[in-house]
């Protein structure tokens, strides 16, 4: 018995939850996360925090890093020079509500070869989520890059002015299977994927609003490279490339349904594709599916777009209009609505 009380106190002990908190007990971020031990939950306080030019390395398997008062107010500044935040192999910690950006410096400074915000190391699968992540730059993956067999979930983020010069301004995914889900690709730019690139990998890409990005060569929105990607109701609108400028599909069997493809430059590119990457139950403006596999071409009739307000008008012809099968179905169990604003994960403004 009394063996048997020693060994369920240490147990206790080994499970333990301590919260640090930043800038109460530790000074930065950096300090917090070099004295925290799997399991704990940092916490930081509303403030400005500078990080090292090396960035912040998370080696912990189970780490939380939490905002206090959300992304707006805990902003997180670095130099560029390498990846702000590094999750290691076989992390799973979660990184919660940060403003991740760069201090305005040197515009010749060298910058990352992937993940000029976050890299997720390969076999690592962290959370990152309601985090705005703005004005990175790296070779691949200007905001987030997701190494091979990783398998980051990435939320209700937004994503937006960071650049790659070869692909993925916004998330470069390589032989990996992120959750890409409910977030806001705005103004990222790369010669390959402007918002998003898909290489190879199986990522789920759902309830996004994918808006002005830019590719100087192909996928200005999302570029599925060899890829089986599944891009399902999301809103892809103003995005620009030589090919395919909402979305561009080559060879693999990515798969697309109930997305809004309206207004880019142009809307859907497939080179070498197989029949199970025609796009379904889609509102695509080239109308170059028209009237097959339930895609449709009319005005999705956005509330304001000048301003950044992609819902849908009352009367907009996709609502109820995706796919039929009930697994599509919107919370309230109705008929698929197209775009970000429709399907069991449906975005909410």
């Amino acid at each position: 018995m009394v063996v048997y009380l020693v060994l369920l106190s240490c147990h206790r002990v080994s499970t333990q939850q301590n919260k640090l908190f930043v800038p109460d007990e530790f000074s930065s971020l950096e300090e917090a996360v070099k004295n925290a031990a799997s399991g704990d939950i940092i916490i930081v306080r509303p403030g400005r925090y500078s990080v090292s030019s090396q960035g912040i390395r998370i080696t912990q398997k189970k780490l939380m890093i939490l905002s206090a008062l959300g992304a707006k107010e805990t902003i997180l500044t670095g130099t560029g020079d390498s990846p702000m935040i590094s999750f290691d192999k076989e992390c799973q910690a979660v990184l919660d509500g940060f403003t991740l950006t760069v201090s305005e410096s040197d515009p010749n400074r060298s910058f990352p070869l992937q993940g000029g915000g976050i890299y997720c190391a390969p076999y690592s699968s962290p959370t990152i989520v309601n985090n705005f992540i703005v004005n990175f730059k790296a070779q691949f993956g200007g905001g987030i890059y997701c190494a091979f067999s990783s398998s980051p979930k990435i939320l209700k983020n937004t994503i937006a002015d960071n650049q790659a010069s070869v692909c993925g301004g916004g998330i470069c995914s390589f032989h990996a299977s992120p959750t890409i889900l409910k977030n806001r690709l705005i103004r990222n730019t790369a010669h390959f994927g402007g918002g998003i690139v898909c290489d190879a990998d199986s990522s789920l890409i759902q309830n996004n609003i994918i808006v002005e990005n830019k590719a100087l060569h192909s996928g200005g929105g999302c570029s599925c490279l060899d890829s089986s990607a599944v891009l399902i109701n999301n809103t892809l609108s103003r995005n620009s490339a030589l090919f395919g400028g909402g979305i561009l599909g080559s060879s693999g069997e990515f798969q697309s349904a109930n997305n809004i493809l309206w207004n880019n430059q142009d809307d859907f590119c497939l080179i070498n594709f197989k029949m199970v990457s025609r796009p379904r139950f889609s509102n695509i403006m080239d109308a170059d599916y028209l009237g097959i596999n339930g895609n449709i071409s009319q005005d999705p009739l956005f509330i304001d777009p000048n301003r950044g307000d992609y819902r849908l008008k009352p009367q907009s012809p996709c609502r109820h209009a995706g796919d039929t099968q009930k697994m599509y179905n919107n919370p309230d169990g109705s008929r698929n609505t197209i775009g970000a604003q429709g399907g069991p994960d449906a975005l909410t403004f």
